[in-house]
Formats: C-alpha cells, structure tokens, sequence
C-alpha cells in the first residue's frame, strides 16, 4: 500500500490550486452543522462520492471545520497516476487483494491519534449525488465494530445547485453518527441522512 504524506509545499499547492478553482467555479460554499467534537477523539468522515472536486470538499472539512489532520483513501491503481496526492494526505486500498487488511489496519492507526482526521467514500466508488440507495463496502465494519470511542464518526452529504444563479453553490451537511458501530446500523443512518439533506436542499 502507499502511505499519506504531509509535505508543506505539496500540501500548500493543493490547496491553492483548489481554492483558485472553486473561486472561479462555485458562487459559495455553506456548512451545516450543529455539533462539536471532543477534542481527545479522531474523526472517521463518511463522504458521499460523486465529483472530481471530493478530495478538495474532504480537505476542507478537516482543516477548515475539525482542525485536524487531513487523511484520505484512494483506490491504488488511482493514486498511482497521481502520485503528488500522496504527499497531501492520500493512502491507498486495493480491492481483493490481501494488501487489502493493511490499508484498513493503517487507517485503524491513524484514527488512534486524536489529531487526525481519516475520509473514506463508503460506497467505493463515484456516484451521482442524486443516487438513492448507498450501498457500504465491507471493509467499513473492519474500522467500526468493537471499536473504542476513540474515534467520532462522521457523515457527511456534499450537494451542489445552482438555485437561481449563474454559479452552483456548495452545500456540506455534516451529521456525527451516535448509534451503533455496525456496518447495518451506519448504512441504514446515512441513507437517512441523505433523505434529510435532500429535504433541506428543496425547502
């Protein structure tokens, strides 16, 4: 597997580099909201998959909204042919492979220490942010049950509309998940979540 770097310059490029971007593409950017993390805890964030732009949207929740350490998974064979990402944060995970339980013992780790924050697209793969149903890969329930309260998890729904204007606006609703740490229980919360973002999205 490849493990996450934080090289400052790399790290200060991709940021910029986003930041410059969604300045020329997106009206604005607004966060919902209404809980805190203790700040003796790590942050497992659930993020739906659907644009190029995830990794940027996952980055700024970390730094931005839980000060913490911005960690990510990636598929190997994506992060391969874009190796810089390495050094802002991204890891690997390689499906049917036995370099698989590495991958998830590596994030495991990382959730141990209370500065980090760990993204994962649970579904595994990009969908339209119109998709009903969010069908978790297994591997989730390796992070979650029987799990320490070491670590929050949260949900996240990023939503894009336009609502009139030229440029779409950003949405990020974000939702900590308090409810049983199996992979059924979280599944079944998030659809549920999303139903909610959906609403709000149509008030």
């Amino acid at each position: 597997m490849i493990k996450a770097k934080h090289n400052p310059l790399y790290i200060w490029f991709f940021r910029s580099f986003f930041h410059l971007k969604e300045s020329l593409n997106f009206r604005k950017t607004t966060f919902f909201r209404d809980f805190d993390i203790p700040e003796n805890q790590s942050v497992l964030l659930l993020q739906n998959h659907f644009s190029w732009w995830d990794g940027s949207w996952s980055y700024r929740i970390s730094t931005e909204i839980f000060k913490r350490k911005f960690h990510v998974m990636m598929l190997e064979d994506q992060l391969k042919k874009r190796m810089f990402l390495s050094k802002c944060g991204v890891f690997s995970i390689q499906k049917n492979n036995r370099d698989f339980l590495n991958s998830l013992n590596y994030a495991s780790e990382l959730l141990r220490n209370p500065n980090n924050l760990v993204t994962i697209y649970p579904t595994g793969i990009m969908q339209t942010q119109h998709q009903q149903n969010h069908p978790f890969q297994q591997g989730i329930s390796w992070l979650t049950e029987g799990s320490a309260n070491h670590f929050s998890i949260v949900l996240a729904m990023i939503l894009v509309d336009y609502f009139g204007f030229a440029k779409p606006e950003i949405r990020i609703y974000l939702k900590e998940y308090q409810g049983e740490r199996n992979l059924e229980s979280i599944e079944q919360a998030y659809h549920s979540f999303y139903q909610s973002c959906i609403a709000k999205q149509t008030e």
